[in-house]
């Protein structure tokens, strides 16, 4: 009896263990079928379940991915206040107002004293606005100022947010935002107290 190279096609005695063409060896498992190239081979990545475990990787890191990103996104503008930024504490103590007049015309001065308890020791990058109000919530006015130049070392109130209108305005509360980056980091309400300020009796 004869049998085939299942390789080369080869006829040869039914007892030979290799084939004289091709070398291939009828006692070896054959290795040269894709059947026997994808699951026979112990090394494969596919065998012995290893797909299963190439699969969860792959799932674990495409999950990573898409939460760093959202992690990593814009928070509105606002900083989070667990971000490593040093913030600045500070006390609105009043809010004063004087009425002037040059060549028949009246114009109004408004200002902020707050005392500072904490500042940043590098200032680089911070402001500090002042927002008014009138008892509508509408804005009057507001100034922006870097911190390094309002603020200097001393136990006293410092003024910030020096506004001139031409408008009598009806103050009513005041509003002091820390800028960091361009990310508001701390703010600071203050009602203002109307009997001091002689243009609002």
């Amino acid at each position: 009896m004869t049998k085939n190279c299942p390789v080369c096609g080869k006829e040869l005695p039914d007892d030979a263990h290799f084939c004289v063409d091709c070398g291939h060896d009828f006692f070896k498992k054959d290795s040269s079928s894709p059947i026997s190239k994808i699951g026979g081979n112990s090394d494969s990545i596919f065998s012995n379940g290893k797909i299963f475990l190439v699969l969860i990787a792959a799932v674990v890191i495409v999950g990573a991915a898409i939460i760093l990103s959202f992690g990593m996104g814009d928070n509105n503008g606002t900083a989070d206040v667990d971000d490593g930024i040093e913030h600045v504490s500070l006390t609105i103590k009043d809010v004063s107002g004087h009425d002037s007049s040059s060549d028949g015309k009246h114009y109004y001065n408004i200002w902020t004293n707050v005392l500072f308890t904490s500042v940043p020791s590098n200032q680089k990058g911070y402001l500090i606005k002042t927002i008014y109000y009138d008892d509508n919530d509408t804005q009057i006015g507001q100034e922006t100022e870097s911190l390094s130049n309002v603020y200097y070392d001393t136990d006293y109130d410092i003024m910030v947010g020096y506004y001139t209108t031409y408008k009598k305005p009806d103050l009513d509360h005041v509003k002091v935002e820390i800028i960091y980056n361009d990310k508001t980091i701390d703010t600071f309400t203050h009602d203002v107290d109307k009997n001091k300020i002689s243009f609002l009796t």
